[in-house]
């Protein structure tokens, strides 16, 4: 198994049809293969059958599940969260991990319906003694932080990473952050996007209004801000976004 150091990022583009049928993980795949982020393994650095790309805690997995290096793929440590894309690569992953498999449920959300006067309605609604501001230099350095949320800025390799080609806004109270919507992975056309509330300012449309203005940045920008819901609540903020019901899918837990 060969890792393709960060030396030879061009050679990531070998790997590319590995994935073309992949329709998971889209960001971070893209992410990868472009490198800006995370690491690339496969069976041969010339010609590869069967490959693993990395980001963050998420793994993906591409080629040929049958291939003879697949199972040398797995068991690189550490691997913790993976998408199946297939029901052949379904099969390797219990059959590798057996009762370590968890099921978590995602359910992708279409942004075809979204629009843009909708979005801008949505944001001037943020109530009166809150603001609402683009992430700059100093409000990243202390967003983890005051929101407490470790994976705003997971799938970059720093600050200034996020900063040169990242998208985030937040909303600040009394000179606190306490709302923010972040690009958490980002390929060059698309996002995978991470919103948290602090608990005591929920229930107040700050991470909607918050979430307005990063969707709404994206098509003005034609960015497809991507949006896979993992709890109910998701679910409904994305409904109001004015995004549409996909499909539900498995990412396993390891």
């Amino acid at each position: 198994m060969t890792k393709i150091s960060e030396k030879e990022l061009a050679d990531r583009n070998i790997l590319i049809p590995l994935f073309e049928d992949c329709k998971y993980d889209r960001v971070l795949i893209n992410s990868v293969l472009e490198g800006n982020f995370g690491g690339a393994f496969a069976d041969s650095v010339s010609q590869p059958v069967v490959a693993r790309l990395d980001s963050g805690a998420f793994t993906m997995l591409g080629g040929n599940p049958l291939a003879v290096g697949a199972k040398d793929l797995l068991r690189i440590a550490p691997i913790q969260y993976v998408t199946p894309q297939d029901n052949e690569w379904r099969s390797l992953l219990q059959s590798e991990f057996g009762s370590r498999v968890s099921a978590l449920p995602f359910t992708e959300f279409s942004s075809k319906t979204l629009r843009v006067n909708k979005l801008n309605k949505i944001i001037l609604e943020i109530p009166p003694s809150y603001t609402l501001v683009q992430i700059n230099k100093s409000l990243a350095e202390r967003l983890t932080a005051d929101i407490g949320n470790e994976y705003f800025f997971e799938n970059f390799r720093s600050l200034d990473d996020f900063l040169g080609r990242g998208i985030g806004f937040c909303v600040i109270h009394q000179g606190r952050v306490v709302s923010a919507a972040t690009s958490m992975a980002q390929s060059s056309k698309a996002i995978d996007i991470e919103i948290e509330t602090l608990p005591e300012f929920r229930k107040q449309g700050l991470g909607t209004c918050v979430g307005a203005r990063l969707v709404s940045h994206c098509l003005e920008h034609e960015i497809e801000p991507r949006w896979l819901a993992a709890n109910a609540d998701s679910e409904r903020l994305a409904l109001r976004l004015g995004y549409a019901r996909g499909e539900t899918y498995e990412t396993y837990a390891i």
